[in-house]
């Protein structure tokens, strides 16, 4: 009777421990995070370096990948993740014709001079990790699995119905581990618009004959601005900057260079969006606010170029 309450109390602690696992993955799942740029890209890419050393960064869109990494059988790290659904030693071996007991090689694969160790067929893994949005931010985990054939010149990355059941529970277990470092700014993210919705979620709000003191074409420019920094549209914003763009009166120019800038420093777009009230110009230049701007301030300027009007100029004035 001892030993069946201490089994019990056993799987009680067991299961307890899984629903909390599972209640914290959900967390990590639909949360935002309510701090600066800087702490949650470095938080995602401490964590994706801590589980994948090898990995390339880029802060300027918030995007952090890995390199191929090969699955160990023995760590099957995730969450709620089993080895179960992955392909294990002894069924490999006995699929490529080497005894399931003892290491040993079967005669055909020994006539063949098959190597054992060396001729299982292996699995890799890789993600893209995003932080996306606006603050709060939101850190967005891709999983990728691949798999190598003894003989095959490349791994074939696995896709579709091919997709290892084991990639979620990996995927959740990096997105997890990022969640725990920086789960004191975590907010709940909120409910995704119904369907009926996504006209009015991803359509223009800002009317160009908002703008009155600008050509049509700078209008039109002026407004999907406004709308990609109402939306926190990083990605349709980028396309609107010059290839040039001067973001630094000190002598910072580039669009990469200025998207990871202002990135880093959110507020930077909020003043952006303040500059856009009063705007002035010709079929040359227009600028925002217009005339020279008042010391300390923002001014965002925009030019006429061969794709269309560009951002040229976001700076401060000293």
């Amino acid at each position: 009777m001892r030993r069946d309450r201490t089994i019990f109390a056993i799987l009680v602690t067991l299961i307890a421990a899984c629903a909390s696992n599972k209640k914290e993955v959900e967390s990590a799942r639909h949360s935002l995070y309510d701090a600066d740029f800087a702490i949650v890209y470095n938080a995602a890419l401490e964590a994706t370096r801590g589980l994948y050393p090898n990995l390339d960064d880029n802060p300027g869109p918030g995007k952090i990948q890995t390199s191929w990494h090969q699955v160990q059988y023995s760590n099957c790290a995730g969450a709620g993740s089993t080895c179960d659904d992955m392909v294990n030693q002894r069924v490999v071996a006995q699929q490529q014709g080497m005894s399931p007991t003892g290491g040993g090689v079967s005669p055909a694969a020994a006539m063949a001079g098959m190597p054992t160790r060396l001729a299982y067929k292996r699995y890799f893994i890789r993600f893209d990790v995003h932080v996306l949005g606006g603050r709060p931010w939101r850190v967005k985990v891709t999983g990728h699995a691949s798999s190598w054939d003894p003989g095959a010149a490349m791994p074939v990355e696995l896709r579709g119905a091919d997709k290892p059941g084991w990639l979620d529970g990996r995927t959740e277990a990096l997105q997890l581990a990022i969640f725990k470092k920086i789960k004191q700014y975590a907010i709940p993210m909120k409910e995704e618009k119904a369907a009926g919705d996504a006209e009015d979620a991803v359509g223009p709000k800002t009317d160009p004959s908002s703008f009155k003191s600008v050509p049509a074409a700078a209008a039109k420019a002026l407004a999907a601005v406004k709308d990609a920094l109402a939306k926190r549209d990083y990605a349709a914003m980028k396309p609107m900057l010059a290839d040039d763009v001067v973001w630094s009166l000190g002598g910072g120019t580039g669009a990469d260079a200025a998207m990871a800038m202002w990135q880093a420093d959110p507020t930077a777009f909020d003043a952006m969006a303040g500059t856009l009230g009063t705007c002035v110009g010709d079929d040359k230049r227009v600028t925002c606010p217009g005339g020279t701007a008042a010391p300390g301030a923002f001014q965002l300027v925009i030019e006429p170029r061969v794709e269309g009007w560009k951002v040229t100029s976001f700076v401060k004035s000293e």
